[in-house]
C-alpha cells in the first residue's frame, strides 16, 4: 500500500504540488474569514464557519480549475454541478469536525478548523481529479 502511495505522488507530483499550493492559500482565506466573523464579529462559531466556507469556494473552484487542474477549457456547467456535490460533502465534514472539537473534545475551533482542511483536502483531490475536472479522451 505504502508502494502505491509513493509511486501515485512521484507520478502526480507537479499536480500535486499545484494542489497543495492552492490548499494553502486556500486555507489562509479560510482562517482569515473565519477569524474576522468568529472573533472580530463575535458570531457564533457554527456560522463563522459557514460564513468563511462559502467565501473560500469561490476563490477554491477558480483556482483548482484554472491552475491545478487546467480544466479551463472544459464547460463550466459539467464542473459545477460536480464541484458542489463535492463542497456539500466537505462543508458536512468541516461542520462536524469543528463540533467534535469543539463540543467533545472541548479545544478551540481553530482546531477542529485545520483538522476538517487537512481530511477534506483529501477528499478533494481525488473527487476533482477524478470526478469534477475529471476529463475523459476520446479512444
Amino acid at each position: 500500500m505504502l508502494a502505491f502511495v509513493l509511486r501515485y505522488a512521484a507520478t502526480h507530483r507537479v499536480q500535486l504540488a499545484k494542489f497543495i499550493a492552492v490548499g494553502l492559500t486556500t486555507l489562509a482565506i479560510y482562517v482569515s474569514c473565519f477569524h474576522v466573523f468568529y472573533r472580530s464579529v463575535g458570531v457564533d462559531y457554527r456560522i463563522a464557519v459557514s460564513l468563511a466556507y462559502v467565501i473560500t469556494v469561490g476563490s477554491h473552484f477558480l483556482m483548482n480549475r484554472f491552475f491545478t487542474f487546467e480544466a479551463a477549457h472544459q464547460a463550466l456547467a459539467h464542473h459545477t454541478w460536480k464541484y458542489l456535490l463535492m463542497l456539500g460533502l466537505n462543508y458536512l465534514v468541516s461542520l462536524g469536525v469543528v463540533w467534535v472539537a469543539v463540543e467533545l473534545v472541548r479545544i478551540s475551533p481553530y482546531f477542529g478548523l485545520v483538522g476538517s482542511t487537512a481530511i477534506t483536502a483529501g477528499i478533494s483531490f481525488f473527487m476533482m481529479k477524478y470526478f469534477v475536472f475529471h476529463h475523459r479522451v476520446a479512444a
